[in-house]
């Protein structure tokens, strides 16, 4: 019994650090691949003199790239080969952004960061959620929840540091630099694949049915229409909160929902073991119809900070719900490659959002982009209602 309980424990200790080094590399490959460029972005632009429109657009193929590529990304954690390849993506991202920095044309910088979306979609959350899964199980709520804690702090920790090193007199290129020496931290720090996954990929392959293909994107869309509102807001709601009723300080809102984000899954761990994932689901898809509400009532900084509270801690539990009930509803063989599937129609819908508010907004202002948000969010309700009404009738495992 001594030596059971000692196993025990030692199996214990290594799962705690097995999730840390997960979510202390989600942290700075977030950091590194994702929120680099956007913090960076004015002072590339000021050094560089290359075109905006140019830059941002090779930062938006990149994310179209990254959406394409998740269903791949979601295949090699089916065939249990997740650590090596996320190890592979590290380096490579790495690679990519030493060559974004040595790039002494637009063009090689934009060819970097459009190539940058293939690592993007091998080490950022989701094939990190499927391995969680994979390993423990129904048990993976908390693993996830700890990722998507310690990673949600990197908006907290990119601009403030990018900001620093370029007030220390870093040129942009430098900057770059120290961050591809971060990217490979992370992906030192990843841990080897765990034991037991050989097991699985004997079943990881199986093809989808149509009715599983058909579950997937009917599930993969109601988040994905929430994704869309909350991009639409944070890309236009500041400049017409500006617009429309004089608020100058609104520019500023959108840097309350990374804390906000972070708050909502602190919430979510005190709360998730008496709260099944379903009904917290159904209950945040609804809370998220606040924030368009409250702005409808006008006011004015106060109103509008309240509802990007409420917006942001919402959607950062949502992130936590959406792989648990994937995992739930979506579950088999290959399950990690319609996880991918999920989250590529929602990076797709995230980057149609700013296009899509951006043309409401021309013609019907703020009142037209409250509209919106409001009717993708209960759309995405009604669709999660759908589904989970389905899902009982039906008995889905």
């Amino acid at each position: 019994m001594a030596a059971t309980g000692e196993s025990t424990g030692r199996d214990l200790r290594a799962d705690r650090i097995f999730v840390l080094r997960h979510a202390v590399a989600q942290l700075l490959f977030w950091s590194s691949f994702y929120y680099l460029m956007p913090a960076l972005l004015p002072h590339l632009l000021a050094q560089s003199g290359w075109s905006d429109v140019a830059v941002s657009g090779a930062m938006s193929s990149g994310v179209l790239v990254w959406a394409v590529l998740c269903p791949f990304a979601g295949g090699v954690v089916d065939r249990g080969g997740a650590g090596r390849a996320m190890r592979l993506a590290g380096i490579c991202g790495a690679v990519l952004l030493l060559l974004a920095a040595w790039a002494q044309t637009l063009w090689l910088l934009a060819v970097a960061l459009v190539l940058l979306g293939g690592p993007m979609a091998m080490t950022l959350y989701d094939p990190c959620f499927s391995l969680m899964i994979r390993r423990f199980g129904p048990e993976a709520r908390r693993p996830i929840t700890l990722i998507t804690l310690i990673a949600g702090f990197a908006t907290l920790l990119i601009f403030p540091l990018v900001s620093a090193l370029a007030a220390a007199g870093l040129g942009w290129r430098w900057i770059v630099v120290i961050f591809a020496v971060i990217a490979l931290l992370a992906t030192a720090i990843l841990p080897s694949d765990p034991q037991g996954d050989e097991n699985l990929q004997a079943t990881a392959c199986a093809p989808p049915g149509k009715e599983q293909r058909a579950r997937t994107i009917a599930f993969g869309m109601a988040f994905a229409l929430m994704m869309f509102g909350h991009a639409a807001l944070l890309f236009q709601l500041p400049a017409q909160l500006v617009e429309a009723r004089g608020l100058s300080g609104a520019l500023m809102l959108p840097m309350v929902l990374g804390p906000a984000q972070v708050a909502g899954r602190l919430m979510w761990e005190r709360v998730q073991g008496r709260l099944h994932s379903e009904p917290a689901a159904l209950l945040l898809f609804t809370a998220m119809l606040l924030p368009p509400l409250l702005l409808f009532l006008g006011g004015g900084m106060g109103m509008a900070l309240l509802a990007l509270v409420i917006q942001g801690g919402c959607y950062g539990v949502l992130t936590i719900l959406r792989p648990l009930l994937g995992a739930r509803w979506l579950p088999g063989a290959g399950f990690a490659r319609r996880l991918g599937v999920v989250a590529m129609i929602g990076l797709l819908m995230m980057g149609v959002a700013p296009t899509v508010a951006a043309w409401v907004t021309s013609g019907f202002g703020l009142v037209g982009l409250l509209v919106l948000v409001l009717l993708a969010d209960g759309a995405g309700l009604a669709l999660l209602a759908g589904f989970m009404r389905r899902a009982r009738r039906e008995e889905w495992t």
